[in-house]
């Protein structure tokens, strides 16, 4: 069955040039929903928060905010962004970033508002938070705790993790630092100490994460409270995968299994066990409140805006030399940043030519090791001028322009509206969002 939006995608592929993306505002809208089923079925009142550094588009941020959920920024970019669209008592603040330009500093000096939750995680960030006029109104305040024995689920075996060692991000939930911290905002009436915000990984699908990490937190409140320090609110940050995307285990000591024909754990992942995580969440439910918890907020990003975008690029070349069968598109992993190697993602093809399907090494242009999308199956014989679209890619794509600083793509309503385009471009933006 082919995907309606994979059939406007190379229609409009055939109308403009490539590559550029799609937005998808039905896509979004699912995922919203799904989202906000799964935070209906918890057991306290569930805030939600939007990341801003997943994808800062600014129809997609529009949409989400009319949905009424907030805003949640690492950085001055991010807090102009999410200003334009909320009051400060919708914004989440995280990140090391919010030191830069001097950010942190100007909400503290702002006496009458405040936003909703700022999360720190240096001593540095203390010490300008403490310096808030004693007459302001209180500025609700988080700490970041980090789980040493949890890291990310991002497919890899447990080696990956060694060699990471520990995470530079917060205050170790076992330690007494974070104690020393909460104790020292607990005495500043100009601050109210109300949460503990924690995150603990990328791309995370299983119940059993969710377990380890609020028997931890249930620990760490506990030790709070003989200290003398209550808090009510529980970030549990963002990581939630999108379920579009399927994670190969990669890493030494899976592939020294497999050479030893030994069994291996489950080999991919992809779909949160949404279920399993509310049923954790309950089981946790009245520790929770016994330590005074009462309220949860969960930061989105991946979730709701990775099956918001596609991708859609131009077979420039192809090479078949024996073994070896490579089609370059005019679009790299520079411009899908997103993409991994230990992942797959759908991947759709308009073809003009006929015959048998072919496995063909899909490649971008930047004569790189690292621009390769993989291997795939096509659906028939490729040549130049075919189309490909790349879905799930709205999270970290737009944004996180990294490597090779080629003129980002223009991004598209899936009627051919056209949402945004870059300066260099020359693309009128005919929407009330774009250039933005």
């Amino acid at each position: 069955m082919v995907d309606s939006l994979h059939s406007q995608a190379f229609t409009l592929g055939r109308q403009q040039e490539t590559p550029f993306y799609i937005f998808s505002q039905d896509r979004l809208s699912s995922a919203l929903q799904r989202f906000r089923q799964f935070t209906s079925s918890l057991p306290f009142p569930t805030e939600t928060y939007y990341s801003y550094k997943t994808n800062y588009l600014p129809a997609l941020c529009d949409q989400i905010a009319e949905a009424r959920v907030g805003s949640e920024i690492t950085s001055p970019a991010e807090w102009a962004a999410a200003r334009r669209r909320h009051a400060p008592d919708r914004i989440v603040v995280n990140g090391i970033g919010k030191c830069a330009d001097g950010l942190l500093q100007s909400i503290v000096d702002e006496v009458a508002s405040a936003p909703r939750l700022v999360n720190l995680e240096t001593d540095t960030e203390i010490g300008i938070v403490a310096r808030r006029d004693q007459e302001a109104q209180p500025l609700p305040i988080g700490l970041r705790v980090t789980i040493p024995s949890v890291s990310g689920e991002l497919g890899r075996d447990p080696s990956e993790h060694w060699k990471r060692g520990v995470t530079k991000f917060g205050w170790s939930c076992d330690g007494d630092a974070i104690l020393a911290a909460a104790r020292t905002l607990a005495g500043n009436r100009a601050v109210r100490l109300e949460a503990l915000h924690v995150h603990f990984g990328s791309q995370l699908v299983s119940a059993a994460r969710y377990d380890v990490v609020l028997s931890k937190l249930c620990n760490l409140l506990r030790r709070l409270s003989s200290a003398g320090v209550t808090v009510n609110t529980l970030d549990l940050g963002g990581g939630l995968a999108s379920g579009w995307v399927t994670k190969r285990r990669t890493g030494p000591l899976f592939d020294l299994v497999k050479v030893l024909g030994l069994p291996t754990p489950r080999s991919q992942q992809k779909a949160p066990d949404l279920v399993g995580i509310t049923t954790v969440v309950h089981k946790h439910a009245a520790r929770l409140s016994s330590l005074g918890v009462t309220r949860l907020i969960f930061e989105p990003g991946r979730y709701l805006a990775e099956p918001a975008m596609v991708a859609v690029a131009k077979v420039i070349a192809v090479r078949r030399d024996g073994t070896r069968r490579h089609a370059v598109v005019d679009l790299g992993t520079n411009g899908l940043h997103c993409w991994r190697s230990n992942e797959t993602r759908p991947i759709a093809f308009d073809l003009a030519g006929k015959g048998g399907a072919e496995m063909m090494k899909l490649v971008g242009p930047l004569c790189h090791r690292s621009d390769s999308f993989g291997t795939v199956t096509t659906p028939g014989r490729l040549q130049a001028g075919d189309l490909v679209c790349f879905d799930a890619v709205g999270a970290y794509s737009l944004g996180d322009w990294v490597a090779n600083a080629w003129p980002r793509p223009p991004v598209f309503s899936e009627d051919g509206h056209l949402l945004w385009a870059p300066p260099s471009h020359g693309l009128p933006a005919n929407s009330p969002s774009g250039g933005r």
